[in-house]
């Protein structure tokens, strides 16, 4: 991927609000995101943060705003076409198949990204290479699994459909030190492989130390501070999360 390709937006939301009925829980957020380029979105929980990625994922229907992926506009997509056509997530809460083994997992995100059948052991083997301790457990239900385990195998699922842009939320809660410390490598080199991501994450140090590009803090429903992950620190964010209270 050239430089000159990483300059253009592949993502975008543009005054996107989301509502739980007649409650709007986010407004008007708008963000673009780059290939091998990390946004980071923090905030308290109950801030919006969870319900915008099911708002542009497609899990949850938007009240106004538009989505685009690689310039089509995919706004009404259902969300189950959405990672054919390049749009990977991890939900919040190791969202896997816990009656599944880790192979058949991996095999139902190469089926949502459209892979072909005969195509599946190569894929499943290359997955196995970037996450070695999945493919020993290959064939163990993923209920077996830890819980950094379990999380290391929802990233997997997703990178089986071939995304070209990643939203990941919270993928470090509940996690040992040494799965929170693995996670982030992850999600590094799959920055560093051209995947842009959009990141739901607490753990401020961590996501200023290194992994991010941008910084977004999300408060009540709203952006309400937005600037280069090398421009803040962690007691500038801090205050910008806990700003309203």
């Amino acid at each position: 991927m050239t430089d000159d390709n990483r300059d253009e937006p592949i993502f975008s939301i543009d005054q996107v609000s989301v509502a739980y009925g007649d409650l709007v829980a986010v407004w008007d957020a708008s963000l673009e995101l780059r290939p091998g380029s990390v946004t980071a979105l923090v905030g308290r929980n109950g801030a919006g943060k969870t319900t915008l990625i099911s708002g542009v994922c497609g899990l949850l229907p938007l009240r106004a705003g538009t989505v685009r992926l690689k310039g089509d506009d995919i706004t009404t997509v259902p969300a189950y076409h959405r990672a054919a056509r390049g749009l990977g997530v991890v939900q919040e809460g190791k969202r896997v198949f816990r009656e599944l083994t880790v192979r058949e997992n991996l095999v139902l995100g190469l089926r949502a990204g459209g892979a072909r059948r005969s195509a599946f052991e190569g894929e499943l083997n290359a997955l196995y290479e970037r996450f070695p301790i999945l493919g020993e457990k290959r064939g163990q239900p993923a209920a077996a699994l830890s819980g950094g385990q379990q999380q290391l195998l929802a990233i997997a699922s997703a990178l089986a459909s071939k995304p070209v842009v990643l939203l990941v939320d919270e993928p470090s809660s509940g996690l040992a030190p040494v799965f929170v410390d693995l996670v982030f490598e992850t999600l590094e080199s799959l920055r560093d492989d051209g995947i842009a991501i959009l990141l739901v994450e607490q753990l401020v140090e961590q996501v200023l130390g290194g992994i991010a590009d941008e910084v977004i803090v999300m408060e009540r429903g709203r952006f309400t501070l937005r600037d280069a992950a090398k421009n803040l620190t962690v007691d500038q964010v801090a205050k910008g999360i806990y700003a309203g209270l």
